[in-house]
């Protein structure tokens, strides 16, 4: 999905085209500090290579707490953090993502489920948050 040429190199392009895809426009400094770890070559880099520069930038992603308290904000019952998942969807929006539905797709897909009286999806936070934790 990352390498869009299929050469077996994540260039700089396949690196603007998805961080692009994640909202992220303008984003050369980011893809020129990705390409300068590890010793990347500035034309890019293999798979394991990239696996390692995203684990090496995994300590810039939201802690657990932070995600929880999110969907605790999103969430229609404090004792809960299932949340709407159209409202999900619009935060991720309002927070600079292009297309959420089709960036997080598979996490939806599985996370989520129809409440029967409503017939709202909710995208399941305790479910989600489960599968992440290092606990």
């Amino acid at each position: 999905m990352i390498d869009g040429d299929g050469d077996g190199i994540i260039s700089k392009t396949d690196l603007q085209e998805m961080l692009g895809s994640m909202g992220k426009l303008n984003s050369a400094e980011v893809i020129e500090q990705m390409l300068g770890r590890k010793g990347n070559s500035a034309d890019g880099m293999s798979f394991p290579e990239f696996l390692s520069v995203m684990s090496d930038l995994s300590g810039e992603f939201p802690e657990e707490d932070e995600l929880k308290q999110c969907l605790k904000n999103l969430a229609e019952e404090q004792s809960s953090l299932n949340v709407p998942l159209d409202d999900l969807i619009q935060s991720l929006k309002d927070a600079g993502f292009s297309n959420p539905e089709e960036q997080f797709g598979k996490i939806f897909k599985t996370f989520s489920s129809t409440q029967k009286t409503t017939s709202t999806k909710i995208f399941k936070g305790d479910s989600f948050l489960a599968t992440i934790s290092d606990d």
